[in-house]
């Protein structure tokens, strides 16, 4: 049965653009957003299908989407995109309604891993690399994992296992705490 633009529900997309500012209508569909995803290729839908998925108004679909999960918000999608749509901001406003709906990722420990992660930026204002790799291989149980890529990436300074905190590390814990005082957390 073939689609018709004009019939579609659009309450999703128009939650979307009022939630994340953004105008999922300026799309070309160029596809750049997907050729500078440094996950495109571990994930099931493309920046652009994303995109695609909430025109069509496919909640179901993007709720149990692995990209929700698997997107790491390096915002290249962001500088590809001729239209400049934030696609990590709209991958966050639907990983945050798949959450309270009690949607479940796909992949194994990504619970795991938000939650180290952002107790790490809690702590240190930015992401303790080193520290966290090591923190999710040991309460994962995966206690030797990638574990010979270590020491090569510190010589290569690609990862530093002295990671500084930052300068205003208690603006950073008082943001977190009024986002928890709201109950948004």
């Amino acid at each position: 049965m073939p689609i018709r633009i004009g019939e579609l529900n659009n309450s999703l997309q128009e939650r979307v653009e009022a939630a994340c500012g953004v105008n999922l209508d300026s799309c070309y569909e160029c596809g750049k957003c997907s050729g500078g995803c440094s996950n495109a290729h571990i994930t099931d839908y493309t920046p652009r299908k994303i995109i695609q998925l909430i025109k069509l108004g496919d909640e179901e679909v993007l709720q149990g989407s692995d990209m929700l999960w698997v997107c790491v918000g390096c915002h290249l999608c962001v500088d590809r995109c001729p239209a400049k749509i934030n696609i990590p901001r709209i991958l966050d406003y639907l990983r945050e309604e798949a959450y309270q709906q009690g949607r479940e990722p796909a992949r194994e420990q990504v619970e795991l891993f938000y939650e180290l992660m952002l107790n790490s930026i809690f702590k240190r204002g930015r992401v303790a690399e080193t520290l966290l790799a090591l923190q999710f291989n040991l309460r994962s149980g995966q206690y030797f994992k990638d574990a010979e890529l270590g020491p090569r990436m510190v010589l290569k300074g690609k990862i530093n296992p002295f990671s500084p905190k930052v300068k205003q590390v208690k603006e950073v814990q008082r943001l977190f705490k009024n986002i928890a005082s709201r109950g948004e957390a």
